[in-house]
């Protein structure tokens, strides 16, 4: 398929355009005119390129533009100008897909933990821009405490690293935002959960869930995204017919 074929596809499906966002969303490096082989990951880096090159992939696909962020030069050297100079060498495209991958409700981060836990989206929240990025899902019946947390420990790979389970005895409603989402824990309370999920959180988070009686189960930033771009490689396989592989390189945080 050709590049731009490709990006116009991956627009239609993200959306970036709709998404306040802080860095990159899309192509970030043009290094062939075709895509014939995908590998997707978590986050740009040395290790992934390498075994994309391996895959012999003409197209990589991150989470975490890692170089591209707002923050960032972005201008090419040291480190970074190494990495784009490999993509080059081996014809390998890279794109990035931040928020838009976070808030999907099909393939997005958050709708594929809803999806793993067994619970049924009702909405989404945290505005960024024109679209969500979390959701809010509800189980078919209350759940203990430490049945919510069985099915944490069953629907991640890893389980989950802190909980902090001060609220409801009971728990329905859930606020899932992936990544460092814990930011939105008072509008998740608005909205009537009974807890959250998320990936890495600040040190104030254990004690705003003391203080508001609140629960809340972290599970890393990085094994929070690992669902929207492994669920992105199956639809572009499925849909495309374009071989997709999400390479999982594991990071504890």
């Amino acid at each position: 398929m050709k590049l731009a074929e490709f990006s116009n596809w991956l627009d239609a499906l993200l959306v970036p355009a709709a998404f306040r966002d802080y860095c990159v969303d899309g192509l970030c490096v043009e290094a062939s005119a075709e895509v014939s082989r995908v590998v997707t990951g978590v986050s740009f880096r040395d290790r992934l390129i390498d075994r994309a090159i391996e895959e012999k992939a003409d197209c990589i696909i991150v989470h975490h533009p890692n170089g591209f962020w707002k923050s960032e030069s972005q201008i090419p050297v040291g480190h970074f100008a190494e990495r784009l100079q490999k993509l080059f060498t081996h014809g390998i495209s890279l794109y990035g897909f931040h928020l838009p991958l976070d808030g999907h409700f099909e393939i997005g981060n958050n709708a594929q933990i809803a999806k793993a836990l067994k619970l049924k989206i009702v909405q989404g929240f945290m505005q960024e821009g024109e679209r969500t990025i979390g959701i809010i899902a509800d189980a078919e019946a209350p759940l203990s405490k430490s049945e919510f947390l069985d099915r944490i420990q069953a629907g991640f790979a890893h389980g989950y690293q802190h909980s902090f389970l001060f609220g409801n005895e009971k728990i329905q409603r859930v606020a899932i935002c992936s990544g460092s989402g814990a930011n939105g824990i008072d509008e998740a309370i608005r909205l009537g959960a009974d807890a959250f999920i998320t990936g890495e959180i600040k040190e104030a988070v254990p004690i705003t869930c003391e203080e508001l009686g609140f629960n809340l189960v972290s599970c890393g930033h990085h094994r929070t995204e690992i669902f929207g771009v492994r669920a992105l490689a199956e639809k572009i396989s499925a849909e495309l017919k374009i071989p997709a592989k999400f390479i999982d390189l594991d990071n504890e945080v």
